[in-house]
């Protein structure tokens, strides 16, 4: 996928990114992995475990290995035209491995017998993960990942993404850790704590995380989170970047400054950046 700017062609990469739960003793939690400051992209920010979408992800190989074809992966994702469905599910797990140390697989649930620790390693050592996928005989479910959003970096940035956002709960018996490499820590916290931490200048977020987080704000139980997400079509987000008289503003679809009249998430449709956290922007007053 690409877009023309300004007369430069700037891809757009697929990418796919976990927004893994578990339950805790005072609601739900949320894992959150803290980027290398020299990342090329969102450097020290605080993310879901997620990546762009490689090439072998897209293997037709992967498709034993699944209990569903990609026409119904692309159904679940709300896009009957898309054309690398399978890719986005096997990037998802891949980058939620890599990333955080959880494999999405029954097959690891079910016999334990993977050393994961090891396997995370050969990885990162350059293994395929297709050939670990091979040698582990695994198998994957597309219901262990339930689609969420899909989120289109504005045209004004360098690096541009098309990120297909999934929701899946923590696999009995793992546990998530940082890779040491592009993250360098990790925390399990309650959605509400990360905006706490991001309004106290001790998170830097982006703005769909900031999003996400407070849609997850508004349930107790993780089950009630995957419930909800998967009772809509996942909406499709492309914020535009605006000039105004007051500075710019991340404008959402449904605002007047967006060329999408649909609203597609609750809230406020302007954000801003404001002391180190984005913001509701108030809007003009006619």
């Amino acid at each position: 996928m690409s877009d023309r700017d300004g007369g430069t062609r700037k891809p757009i990469r697929d990418a796919s990114t976990v927004i893994v739960l578990r339950h805790a003793e005072h609601g739900l939690e949320t894992f959150m992995l803290c980027r290398h400051g020299q990342s090329g992209f969102m450097g020290g920010a605080h993310v879901f475990p997620g990546g762009k979408v490689d090439a072998a992800d897209g293997d037709a190989a992967w498709l034993s290995r699944f209990d569903q074809e990609p026409p119904a992966m692309a159904a679940l994702l709300g896009e009957p035209e898309v054309d690398n469905a399978l890719g986005l599910w096997v990037g998802a797990i891949r980058e939620t491995f890599e990333e955080a140390g959880l494999l999405l697989s029954p097959s690891v649930q079910a016999t334990g017998a993977a050393d994961l620790a090891a396997a995370r390693q050969r990885l990162e050592d350059g293994l395929a993960f297709l050939a670990l996928a091979d040698e582990l005989d695994l198998k994957f479910e597309t219901a262990t990942l339930t689609p969420y959003a899909r989120w289109v970096t504005p045209k004004m940035e360098s690096k541009r993404y098309d990120t297909r956002f999934f929701i899946a709960m923590v696999p009995e018996g793992q546990v998530a850790s940082h890779d040491g490499t592009e993250t360098t820590s990790a925390v399990w916290l309650a959605p509400s704590a990360v905006l706490d931490g991001m309004r106290g200048g001790r998170i830097k977020l982006a703005p769909p995380t900031v999003r996400t987080l407070e849609w997850l704000s508004g349930f107790d139980d993780p089950s009630e989170v995957l419930g909800a997400a998967a009772a809509r079509v996942p909406p499709l987000v492309r914020p535009e970047i605006v000039s105004g008289e007051r500075g710019w503003f991340l404008a959402l679809p449904g605002d007047p400054a967006h060329p999408e009249d649909d609203q597609v998430l609750p809230g406020s449709t302007r954000m801003v950046m404001e002391g180190g956290a984005w913001v509701d922007a108030p809007m003009p007053v006619s």
